[in-house]
């Protein structure tokens, strides 16, 4: 395995996005199938009272409004091949009125140390070159349609490629009332697309082009010396005046400023088409975090006045060598910023150091700064913000940790699935912290559907619910947890396999939400129902969990609610990696007390498990 055979796409693969039309409509799920696999979900979390009541509700809903709802989606259905269309972005996330940081953002250390890779200052600027110009290549990749399509069975299961165009040169613009996505990223077939970079430091934005007058990509010992020329004038210049602050502040304030920048001067709206539309972005970050777990906090704090929030994706370079990669969530997901992590590791391990003596004959390419027009207003709402986050600080609490005991391979030996087996533990180790069971979201993925993105997994089951109420049982017996564990991890992947054909809930619910809300209707009783909440329903989730997949990149978002948690990992042969994160400010939640009775909870069923099955070969 290597970096050509995973991501370069050859003949028999054709071009990167030419089986997106071929795929499969998004499947519209029958309502009484939705609704039985609802009301399972919610057994465990109701009593029989509140379960008989909001069995009543279900009817009601059935026999009524939602049967004219279903015939929308029906219809919707019969003209678009994924019925759900913007509305994820749309509602899901738009009219969200937060900052972006930290609360929408997603982030994942680039761990540079597992291919060996010096993380320290001497070498940083080596590394950002090398940093940029991969980046270029991956670029490069999916301008020309020479990416390897991501698929799964041996090829034979292909998933859409349409979220890779929404990784570059693509920003999310905040209105007065709901924000929306412009996409500059155009592929070799479609036209021309923007080949200038972003690189934010110190207070102030600049633009590089980065590819040569015959279209070939800068190199790295080109990037090299530039980045020399550009860290001169940031260490014996002024710092800017910090324009990206503005980008920090809830949405809808932030667009009343940019709409005020737009207004000040022709000028300006160039400059923030420049800003929005360039192919790559660097935050060129002051601080020097000791590790992966302080990147990973200051990824979604850092350096405010140097950072567009609103960017797509954004490589966030520290000044000590160790980088972050971040995404603007409703432009795709987790596993794009995964394959995009994994292609960068490839490339630092397989391509050899670059020749940097070509650096002495490289010309500096040109900087250009890009300034914005300020009036006293726009100044005085830069100072507001930076000041407003400063006093708000750590808001979210963010770890990073390595359970090295045991990875993938012991769980397979076990006869489990690993990411199964793992999300049951994520919610024993809840249990145990809180003497309660969490609704739990773990994503599971559609991109194998028409512009396909992500379903729910309702993860707490009630067998998972039974295993808890055993674990907490003094009569229970090893054998018999064992065997409640092994029912919770079958039924968990019985679930996500079912989720994966399109038989979810949360996404049809979503849509039955959606088209009462266009339709100017009154949003139906059954969102309302205690349950619904309780359950997860509207953003409820207390643990709210992905899997990144089968490497060591993992990334990180907030948790979906105050008391809750974020879960996320990724499960290698011998090794879990785990970031975790919880809100500063909540009494309840303690993202490293979970961390550690995360991993002591591996070790027991581990122990519980070979003892098990030590007995049973006797």
């Amino acid at each position: 395995m290597d970096r050509t055979s995973l991501f370069v796409a050859d003949k028999e693969d054709g071009d990167t996005f030419s089986f997106d039309q071929a795929l499969p409509s998004l499947p519209l799920p029958k309502l009484r199938d939705t609704m039985e696999r609802y009301y399972t979900s919610l057994l465990p979390f109701g009593t029989p009272e509140e379960l008989a009541k909001t069995r009543t509700v279900i009817e009601e809903f059935e026999k009524g409004v939602g049967g004219q709802l279903q015939a929308m989606l029906e219809k919707r259905a019969g003209n678009m091949k994924n019925w759900l269309g913007s509305w994820w972005e749309d509602y899901g996330y738009h009219l969200l009125r937060m900052p972006l940081l930290p609360y929408q953002i997603m982030a994942m250390p680039c761990q540079l140390n597992l291919v060996g890779i010096p993380q320290s200052s001497d070498y940083m600027l080596k590394s950002l070159a090398r940093q940029i110009y991969h980046s270029l290549e991956f670029w490069d990749l999916t301008r020309k349609g020479t990416m390897k399509p991501l698929s799964s069975n041996g090829g034979k299961i292909k998933y859409s490629s349409e979220l890779c165009k929404f990784f570059y040169s693509t920003s999310r613009v905040p209105g007065l009332e709901q924000d929306h996505i412009e996409k500059h990223f155009l592929t070799k077939s479609e036209g021309t697309t923007p080949t200038h970079m972003l690189i934010g430091a110190k207070g102030r934005q600049f633009a590089i082009n980065c590819v040569h007058e015959d279209d070939t990509i800068l190199t790295a010992a080109e990037i090299l010396v530039t980045l020399q020329r550009l860290r001169s004038i940031l260490d014996y210049e002024p710092e800017g005046d910090g324009v990206s602050a503005l980008t920090h502040d809830d949405r809808t304030t932030w667009a009343q400023n940019r709409n005020r920048l737009m207004e000040i001067s022709e000028a300006n709206k160039e400059t923030l088409r420049l800003v929005e539309s360039s192919c790559i972005v660097i935050c060129w970050d002051e601080h020097t975090p000791a590790d992966s777990e302080e990147s990973s906090q200051l990824s979604i704090y850092g350096d405010y006045h140097s950072r567009w929030a609103d960017r797509s994706s954004c490589i966030v370079a520290f000044k000590n060598g160790h980088y972050v990669y971040t995404g603007e969530h409703s432009c795709y997901d987790g596993t794009l910023s995964a394959s995009f992590a994994t292609f960068m590791q490839f490339s630092f391990f397989e391509v050899p150091e670059p020749d940097w003596s070509e650096a002495e004959q490289s010309q500096v390419k040109e900087i250009k700064e890009l300034k914005f027009q300020l009036d006293d207003t726009v100044k005085s709402e830069i100072k507001r913000v930076l000041k407003e986050v400063d006093e708000r600080g750590i808001d979210v609490t963010v770890t990073f940790t390595v359970f090295e005991d045991y990875g993938k391979e012991f769980m397979k030996d076990m006869k489990l699935h690993p990411d199964s087996f793992v999300q049951v533990l994520l919610q024993w180790t809840y249990y145990q912290m809180h003497q309660e069971i969490a609704p739990t979201y773990e994503t599971a993925l559609m991109r194998h559907f028409y512009n396909g993105r992500t379903e729910t997994l309702r993860s707490c089951t009630s067998a998972v619910f039974e295993f808890l109420k055993a674990s907490s049982s003094e009569a229970t017996t090893d054998a018999q947890l064992i065997k409640a564990f092994r029912a919770a991890v079958n039924e968990h992947r019985h679930l996500m396999d079912e989720a994966r054909k399109g038989h979810g809930i949360d996404r049809h619910l979503f849509g039955l939400w959606c088209a009462a809300y266009e339709n100017k209707m009154d949003i139906p009783a059954l969102y309302d129902d205690p349950l619904y909440a309780k359950s997860g329903g509207g953003g409820n989730f207390v643990l709210s969990t992905s899997t990144l997949g089968f490497t060591a990149n993992v990334g990180f978002v907030a948790p979906m609610t105050f008391d809750g948690y974020g879960v996320f990992y990724a499960i290698t042969s011998d090794a879990i990696y785990i970031n975790t994160t919880a809100y500063r400010d909540s009494i309840k939640t303690s993202a490293r007390k979970y961390n550690i009775i995360f991993k002591e909870s591996f070790r027991r069923i581990r122990s519980l498990l070979e003892q098990l099955k030590t007995e049973s070969n006797l």
